[in-house]
């Protein structure tokens, strides 16, 4: 026998131990289901002959007693009337206020719109203000020297040559 052979009858006998030991498994859940089955059964036949007990016993305290239900009845009705009314008053409520706040907001962008504008015209004013101001700045500077250099000119010693030209 080669070792290949005991190779595969190593392995055909440990597939037979599997086996065996899945099958004496298969056969300990199926008694075990079955003494559960049992069980459950016998538990369904007590709640059920209890719940058919106290179902009776509710309907013997029932009868008789319709114009509890109807009153139960109209007054469920009555309360979802009254639901019904107080949520469409919501609603109008909701709406109007809705309508409110939109309102507000269009007149606040209104004025939010109109105040940026005025802001816009303000500097623009200002702006221009400024430009006439450096102008004006600018004059000064420039009259005050000219207004300087006369005034070096008429302190000033005559020079040779306009002392000869006023001899003249």
């Amino acid at each position: 026998m080669s070792i290949k052979d005991k190779i595969i009858f190593g392995l055909l006998i440990i597939i037979i131990a599997a086996g065996g030991y899945f099958q004496w498994m298969a056969d300990d859940m199926k008694s075990r289901m079955d003494e559960l089955n049992q069980n459950d059964q016998e538990h369904l036949d007590v709640i059920d002959k209890e719940f058919r007990e106290d179902l009776r016993n509710l309907n013997l305290r029932f009868e008789g007693r319709g114009k509890h239900i109807r009153k139960a009845q109209q007054d469920i009705i009555a309360n979802t009337d009254l639901i019904n009314t107080t949520a469409s008053e919501l609603n109008d409520k909701i709406d109007e206020v809705q309508y409110n706040l939109d309102e507000y907001s269009r007149i606040t962008d209104l004025k939010i719109d109109k105040t940026n504008n005025a802001l816009d015209d303000l500097q623009d004013s200002f702006d221009s203000q400024k430009r006439q101001t450096r102008r004006k700045f600018s004059d000064l500077d420039q009259t005050i020297t000219q207004l300087q250099n006369q005034v070096k000119e008429l302190h000033a010693p005559p020079k040779e040559d306009d002392k000869k030209k006023k001899k003249r």
